[in-house]
């Protein structure tokens, strides 16, 4: 009996200690990712869509998803958006969900076109022209990338660029 329970303890200690291990060397590899000691609530994620109507963002469902707030002036965007494309393609959406916010108020046939140039072929931006979700998550500059776990709460935030396509920042990602 006791070494059964010494077993499951020390099992419990391995999964437990793999888990703070990854943690502590993804912030190795990328220091401008903040990982929170505990998951945080998100406030009400009201953005527009491509025809200017007011939507409630509701694809956070059971799978982690990445959301980029990003500009066209942006020069690290501009760098990081075809990174994020290409991870959108290589990563079932099954795993993982991706959503792009606008923080500029531009047409969304100017964003398009942008995207288009860049290659974007895999995602489609959403918009926050009045930045009233930008200001409620006191986000500060671009880009900027929340790590939503599947339970609907933020668990990071990436501060400015990152190689998304790195196999270390892969395999964390998957790890939520």
């Amino acid at each position: 009996m006791f070494r059964f329970f010494l077993f499951f303890i020390t099992i419990f200690f391995i999964l437990n200690t793999n888990s703070i291990h990854s943690q502590a060397n993804i912030n190795k590899t990328f220091t401008n990712i903040v990982i929170h000691q505990s998951p945080r609530d998100l406030p009400i994620l009201e953005i527009e869509n491509i025809k200017s109507q007011k939507i409630i963002l509701e694809k956070l469902s059971s799978k982690v998803t990445l959301i980029n707030f990003w500009a066209t002036w942006c020069a690290p965007c501009k760098k990081e958006l075809p990174l994020l494309d290409k991870l959108a393609n290589n990563v079932s959406s099954k795993q993982l969900n991706i959503v792009l916010i606008n923080l500029e108020n531009k047409k969304y046939s100017d964003v398009k076109s942008f995207l288009d140039n860049l290659g974007i072929k895999n995602l489609t931006t959403y918009f926050d022209k009045n930045l009233k979700l930008t200001r409620s998550l006191g986000l500060r500059g671009v880009p900027v990338t929340l790590v939503v776990n599947s339970e609907k709460k933020e668990v990071a935030r990436i501060l400015g660029e990152i190689d998304f396509n790195n196999e270390e920042f892969v395999n964390w990602i998957k790890s939520f």
